[in-house]
């Protein structure tokens, strides 16, 4: 009897180690998934937005103002790199794709950035700097502006990669 009892109590024991390692494993895989994402940012200046890729991969991103659905196209950020956009640029090249919007600071200060990590899988960073999952999907041309502006073609060494 104490033979039985005690096989069933290993056999437990046995069950739980193994749920406890699947779970570990699980959230190992979790965090090695959002390491490139964590290393991409976005913050704001009274005068800018900055977005940053500490990576050594590109990355695919693009601005978003959930509140009017709207869309700004960075295309690829260069590795380690960051780039400086004036909020009168975002604002005068939405003015010239969408002539009817007008976009104000408190809603500027509502962007999202959403990115691809190398494996394709979509992250989005609002605008409290909360980093999510994020379902990248295509915007239609009527609220998509392209920006192929001049510090988009120029930038700047991104400090998570050390850069001063």
């Amino acid at each position: 009897m104490i033979t039985v009892i005690a096989a069933l109590a290993g056999l437990i024991l046995g069950v739980r180690a193994e749920q406890r390692a699947a779970r570990e494993e699980e959230r190992a895989a979790e965090l090695s998934q959002k390491a490139f994402a964590e290393r991409v940012d976005l913050y704001r200046t009274p005068s800018a937005v900055v977005v940053m890729n500490g990576n050594p991969h590109p990355t695919e991103t693009r601005l978003f103002l959930p509140g009017r659905r709207l869309w700004w196209d960075l295309h690829s950020l260069e590795p380690c790199k960051q780039i400086k956009i004036p909020t009168d640029t975002l604002r005068a090249s939405l003015r010239s794709r969408l002539p009817s919007v007008q976009v104000t600071d408190e809603e500027l200060s509502t962007l999202w950035l959403e990115f691809q990590d190398p494996d394709g899988r979509s992250w989005a960073r609002t605008g409290g700097g909360a980093l999510a999952p994020s379902t990248w999907k295509p915007a239609s041309l009527e609220h998509m502006v392209d920006l192929r502006e001049s510090w988009n073609k120029a930038p700047e060494d991104s400090p998570m990669c050390g850069a001063p």
